[in-house]
């Protein structure tokens, strides 16, 4: 019996296992169950991301609002001391000299003016961080050493009777006119402008943080709708309590800003402006009474000086009607009557004018440093009282502004974290039971 035994090639071959998987990578994603995870993953970083945003924007804000509040203002309040003491100086030093017995009221006004200037060198310097600025305050502290020695020696030569401390004098005032004044009138326009970038950097809309929590309430609806259809169950308890909670945080921390907004706008657009409108023309007022008292120190001088004079009266006129039709003006109470004594205080100035064209110098200085209603330091007084308490209103109201801006977002930052975590764990325990099903 023969047997024929098969060609290899056509012997059945083993079984072998397949080298591949079933399902293609990531396809546990395409399934409902996968789809369900992802959406709550997304739903839960939008979430974290908003409280992330939000948590951020305040906290940078309230720290910007500080720096301004510590730091920032007081610099510039500094600064804008420094600028008015400095006139007063001036002034008082003119009007002592004039004097002859050198008052001890207007002595004490000069020395004091001087010891302000000084502590308000030490404040500035202490806050400087610019070098350029720093730079300028040591030229400013070095100019002033030299302008009270020639005070000084002007008032040493006025005492022993020599008229060579009228030039002392003139230059001393020269000095302050032309270098010391320009130079902190710099300082405190910088500093102010610190102040102002500060204040308004508090005022921005945060953009991206409004776009992210826009995104997770619609992606939001988006899953509650996909998940609806997949389901057959319209509302899901879970993406309610979700978008409750972010729609809580988002009217919370959206009305902090707005009210922090506005207080921060009220600062710097308001109070500020009033501010730094009532500190020019607090300086402009002891500049025009140093040249009101040197035209009569300086005689030969008195055509500059008049016209210096009513150029500085003109342009306040100017100011204060400007700033007394605005609506927002802080402190228009103790300014109602500026305008009146500008005009009291540039008659009695006429009659200066008068006396000085007939070479009257004795009655001219009597009307510049007489007491009687219709001389001019009374006028010159009672304005400049009016405008320190203007420059302490807008100053308090500047500070009450930045205050309330920064009071308002407190708690924000807890409450944004808060509700940012009910809604992770509301849409977690939401889509929770939609994945059981699947198990």
């Amino acid at each position: 019996m023969t047997v024929e035994l098969a060609h290899p090639s056509t012997e059945p071959l083993a079984s072998r296992s397949p080298t591949t998987s079933a399902h293609p990578r990531w396809w546990f994603f395409w399934t409902t169950p996968g789809r369900i995870l992802t959406i709550g993953f997304v739903l839960s970083a939008l979430v974290i991301a908003s409280a992330f945003g939000t948590s951020t924007t305040i906290n940078d804000r309230q720290q910007a609002l500080m720096r301004v509040l510590n730091h920032t203002e007081p610099l510039a309040f500094a600064a804008g001391q420094l600028y008015t003491t400095l006139s007063v100086a001036d002034a008082a030093a003119a009007t002592a000299f004039i004097a002859g017995a050198e008052p001890q009221d207007v002595r004490q006004r000069y020395e004091q003016a001087i010891t302000d200037a000084s502590v308000a060198v030490t404040r500035a310097s202490s806050g400087l961080t610019d070098e350029d600025m720093i730079q300028l305050l040591g030229r400013i502290n070095a100019q002033l050493s030299v302008y009270t020695g020639l005070v000084e020696t002007a008032r040493t030569n006025n005492r022993s009777g020599n008229p060579v401390g009228s030039s002392y004098l003139s230059e001393a005032s020269a000095l302050m006119q032309t270098q010391i004044l320009p130079n902190a009138q710099h300082l405190y326009e910088q500093t102010s402008a610190m102040v102002d970038e500060e204040t308004s950097a508090s005022t921005r809309i945060p953009g991206p943080v409004i776009l992210i929590v826009l995104a997770t309430l619609l992606f939001g609806v988006f899953a509650n709708r996909w998940l609806a259809r997949r389901t057959r169950r319209r509302i899901n308890i879970g993406f309610v309590a979700g978008g409750l909670a972010v729609s809580i945080m988002l009217i919370w921390v959206g009305t902090a800003l707005i009210l922090s907004t506005t207080d921060s706008r009220n600062a710097k657009d308001t109070a500020a402006q009033s501010l730094k409108t009532i500190t020019n023309l607090a300086i402009t007022a002891q500049q025009a009474r140093a040249d009101e008292i040197l035209s009569l120190i300086r005689r030969g001088d008195e055509t500059v000086r008049k016209q210096s004079y009513y150029q500085r009266i003109d342009m306040m006129a100017e100011q204060l009607s400007e700033y007394l039709a605005r609506d927002d003006a802080v402190d228009k109470s103790d300014l109602a009557d500026a305008e009146q004594l500008l005009r009291r205080w540039r008659a009695a100035d006429d009659r200066i004018n008068a006396y000085i064209s007939v070479g009257n110098y004795q009655a001219a200085t009597q009307v510049a440093l007489g007491t009687r209603e219709d001389d001019s330091t009374p006028a010159f007084n009672q304005l400049d009282e009016a405008l320190s308490k203007g420059i302490e209103e807008s100053r308090s109201q500047l500070r009450n502004n930045i205050v309330s801006a920064h009071r308002v977002l407190s708690g924000a930052t807890v409450g944004a974290a808060v509700l940012s975590i009910v809604a992770a764990v509301s849409v977690a325990l939401g889509l929770w039971p939609r994945l059981s099903e699947y198990g």
